[in-house]
This record gives C-alpha cells, sequence and structure tokens, in this order.
C-alpha cells in the first residue's frame, strides 16, 4: 500500500510509555488520517521525478532560487509521497555527508501542505513509513511554516524545545541557505510539552535537535517540484482510480485505497529522430550535429520544460559518442535566470 493509505487507515493513538510508567498522548498519524483522506489533490511521485527534484534542488544552480517569484501551491489541502530509496540514492551522489543510517530505515515518505488561498503561504507536516513489520506510519514531530515572499523573524534553534519558531541555516551553501530562508519549523505542541519534561540534558537536546530538523531537507524538494509543476507544459499525471481493487477489497473485509495521482517527469521524452543526411566536414564553422538534454527555461513569467532534441548541422558533421557530465551547473553570465546553453549536450 501506499504510504498514504496507511496514514488514511490509521487509528490507533500515539502513546509513549515512560521507564516510570508514566503515559504521554502525542499527536500522531491518527491524528491526521481524515485529513488524508478527505484530501482533494494527492501525488505520488515516479522514482525518476524525485531523483530530478533532487537535481534540481540540491545542484549549485541559480535556477530555483531565480524562479521562487513564481511559485504557488497548486491547492489549498495537498498531499505528497514519494519512494524514500530513489531520493537516498540521488543524495548519496550529491550530499553523500547527509545520508544516514535512519534513511534507510524509511521505506517511503510524504507531506500533508495545507495553504492559503494566495498560494504562497502553507504549513506542512511530515510523514514516514518505517521499515517495519507491520508497516509503521510515522508522524514528524516539526511543523514546517513555508512563506514563498520571505520567512518571518526565527530564533536560535534550542529555542524549538521551549515552543519558538527556529529556522535551519547553511552557510556553506549559499544556494541551499537561500531555499531554505523561507522556511520556519516548530515542534507539535504536545511534543514541545513532553520533551520540555523528558529532554533535560544538552546532549540528548542536540541529538533530538538534529534528528527533528532533518525535515529541512523536503523544503528544497518541495520547491523543486512546484517549479517543475508550473512549467508551460506541466508535469505527466496519471489518475489511479481504485475503484475495481477496493471492491474486491470490500468483499474480503479490507478498507478502501485512496485514489490519487502519479505524477511523472518528461527528462527521459524521446527526442526527434535524427536527419538521415549525413557528412564529415573537415572544418567546424558551426555546432555539428549533436543531442542536446532536456532542460528547464525561463522566459520572463514563464519556465517551460524543452524536451531532449538534435542541433546543429549534420553537414558539418555528426557527434556520435561523447562522454558529457550531466549537472545543473551555475548559469552563464549574460543569460536569463533559467536559460541554458549547448553545453549541457550528450
Amino acid at each position: 500500500m501506499r504510504l498514504l493509505d496507511h496514514v488514511a487507515q490509521c487509528t490507533v493513538p500515539f502513546v509513549v510509555r515512560q521507564h516510570s510508567g508514566e503515559l504521554w498522548q502525542l499527536t500522531g498519524t491518527a491524528d491526521f488520517a481524515p485529513h488524508v483522506a478527505r484530501c482533494p489533490l494527492r501525488y505520488v511521485l515516479t522514482d525518476e521525478l524525485v531523483r530530478v527534484c533532487v537535481d534540481v534542488a540540491y545542484s549549485q544552480s541559480a535556477e530555483l532560487c531565480d524562479c521562487l517569484d513564481l511559485l504557488h501551491f497548486p491547492a489549498e489541502q495537498l498531499w505528497i509521497e514519494w519512494n524514500e530509496r530513489a531520493r537516498s540514492e540521488q543524495f548519496a551522489r550529491l550530499l553523500p555527508q547527509c545520508v544516514g543510517a535512519r534513511d534507510r530505515e524509511i521505506v517511503r515518505s510524504g507531506m500533508l501542505l495545507r495553504a492559503d488561498p494566495n498560494g504562497r503561504t502553507a504549513s506542512l507536516r511530515s510523514f514516514w513509513l518505517a521499515r517495519a513489520e507491520p508497516p509503521e506510519a510515522l508522524l514528524g514531530a516539526v511543523e514546517t511554516l513555508l512563506n514563498l515572499d520571505g520567512g518571518a523573524p526565527a530564533s536560535p534553534p534550542a529555542a524549538l524545545f521551549e515552543g519558538g519558531t527556529v529556522r535551519v541555516c547553511d552557510p556553506d551553501n549559499a544556494h541551499l541557505d537561500e531555499l531554505l530562508a523561507c522556511a520556519r519549523f516548530r515542534l507539535d505542541p504536545a511534543w514541545q510539552r513532553y520533551y520540555g519534561v523528558t529532554a533535560r540534558g544538552a546532549a540528548t537536546r542536540a541529538q533530538l535537535l538534529q534528528s527533528s530538523l532533518t525535515v529541512a531537507f523536503d523544503v528544497p524538494l518541495l520547491l523543486a517540484l512546484l517549479l517543475l509543476l508550473s512549467t508551460r507544459a506541466g508535469l505527466p499525471q496519471t489518475a489511479v482510480c481504485s475503484t475495481r481493487l477496493n471492491a474486491k477489497r470490500a468483499r474480503l473485509g479490507k478498507q478502501a485505497l485512496l485514489d490519487h495521482l502519479e505524477v511523472s517527469c518528461p527528462v527521459f521524452a524521446a527526442a526527434a529522430p535524427r536527419p538521415a543526411e549525413e557528412s564529415g566536414a573537415a572544418f567546424r564553422t558551426a555546432p555539428r550535429m549533436h543531442h542536446v538534454r532536456g532542460h528547464l527555461v525561463r522566459r520572463y513569467n514563464t519556465v517551460f520544460w524543452r524536451r531532449p532534441h538534435w542541433r546543429g548541422h549534420a553537414r558539418l558533421g555528426c557527434v556520435r559518442s561523447r562522454t558529457v557530465e550531466l549537472r545543473l551547473g551555475p548559469r552563464p553570465a549574460g543569460t536569463a535566470p533559467g536559460a541554458r546553453g549547448s553545453g549541457g549536450s550528450a
């Protein structure tokens, strides 16, 4: 089952028993089950799209930062989930220092957003499907507050346990720091009271602070997804309807699965066929025939995806084999924000 179904079908309150025998009922997955079940728009991302979102979000390119003014949340209530393995594998290539053992214990991740009608501010809660038997859907203790027009004032990270709203910074990565500037984080009130009593030591609080704020990694990925959704052609979306499957599940006494949209990415869309005529020119006076990978392009207030295509002149020769490092690098001087030259050919 998808994570969204695990969340929607959860009815068991989240209760913690301390060694002393004291019980704490904390905000858990069951508290959000009705919200996921009634959510009008639910996205499930393909692995291919997750990898592309990580590339766009965590590369050193200024594309995403330059397009923040165009982003809007597509609905006032929105569910998004993905395969955590796809994201972890891409993180391992881009940010190997940020991949921990905890990531290997998670099967799927997701977030539930509630946005204002203006589409520029929202709050989100993060969920995970733990690798256990039976699988268990877990809720993050931290709520993320997003303001695409700029974040509100924030307290130091240690103030998280006092109910403060904090910001996560990355002084070594200006690009990532600019993306995180629109996010603030605060503990759920029930969890804040619990940690206030049980987490006294400085070492314990430092460990909890680090683990709780891992939800910050969801923010750049979400912004990258919003950028791809805002492209002129949008992203391919396939409606997954579970009517027939649910009829069988009903006969077996099982709960119904939720309908959702599977969102994929056009990155590997086929390029136009290469012209048949080829000739080997001795001197290169213009680009030879070569393949250009798909890329994002911004033209004023419009962002669109340019499919992979052939470029150049066959009469000047053809690039048959080539080794190219595919990455989202810094924007060349003199180009429009989000524009790309032919350097990304393959």
